[in-house]
């Protein structure tokens, strides 16, 4: 009796076995089934886990990084950014250091107002100068230099020229004129605040010459009248 009991279990197995080996077969047939192979296995420890995740997100993570990156860097550049009130152009036949533009720039910050309204005076140094009889190809690009200054900076209202570069400007539109009257001669006070460069000394009989604004596209600029009305005051102050 225990002996058929046995067999008849071993029928019922052999039984159950094909029947499922059978189903699987239809299910294959089918395409229900997955193999186990395409079956990722699931993680199980924590560095399986993170292992896991660096492998399917790592590039979406650069890519936040990245953009981070430029965000911080922008806002670092429009905080540190400085606000000028004015410009002032050396233009000169004779080397001017950067020392001395500097200088130049500190000079009139105690004569200048803020005008921009961010609590502070400062005032911009574009160096043009160059050596006369220099490199042509220097000349060239310090005179295409200022003639975009005065094609489209509207606070470039102050001109620091010696006589030839002075009348290279008035000649640039051959129908009016660019600066006003003959300018400001620069004081002995300028020199000794201004003479920091021990090698490359400022050029002697410098003038400062303002713009002219009116007639100009300039005219109906309001910030561009607000530096034209500073650069009067800046110059009746140096002037006393």
């Amino acid at each position: 009796m225990p002996d058929n009991k046995k067999y008849d279990s071993e029928t019922l197995s052999q039984q159950r076995k094909a029947r499922e080996e059978f189903l699987e077969l239809k299910r294959m047939q089918s395409g229900e089934t997955v193999s186990e192979e395409s079956v990722p296995e699931k993680p199980q420890t924590f560095k399986e886990k993170t292992s896991n995740f660096w492998y399917y997100y790592r590039w979406p993570i650069f890519g936040i990084l990245f953009v981070a990156i430029i965000i911080v860097i922008c806002v670092k550049q429009c905080v540190s950014k400085i606000n000028y009130d004015l410009s002032v152009t050396v233009y000169t036949s004779t080397p001017v250091s950067d020392d001395d533009c500097k200088a130049i720039g500190s000079y009139f910050e105690e004569y200048g107002d803020d005008i921009n309204g961010d609590g502070e005076v400062h005032i911009k140094v574009n160096n043009c100068s160059y050596a006369d009889g220099g490199n042509p190809q220097i000349i060239l690009a310090n005179n295409t230099k200022l003639q975009a200054i005065i094609a489209a900076e509207y606070d470039a209202i102050l001109f620091i020229t010696d006589d030839k570069t002075r009348e290279y400007i008035q000649n640039i539109n051959s129908s009016v004129s660019l600066l006003e009257g003959e300018g400001v001669v620069l004081n002995e006070d300028f020199y000794n605040k201004c003479n920091v460069d021990d090698y490359l000394k400022l050029p002697e009989n410098l003038r400062i010459s303002r713009r002219i604004v009116s007639n100009t596209s300039m005219q109906n600029n309001k910030e561009a009248k607000q530096c034209y009305e500073l650069a009067y005051k800046i110059l009746d102050k140096i002037s006393q």
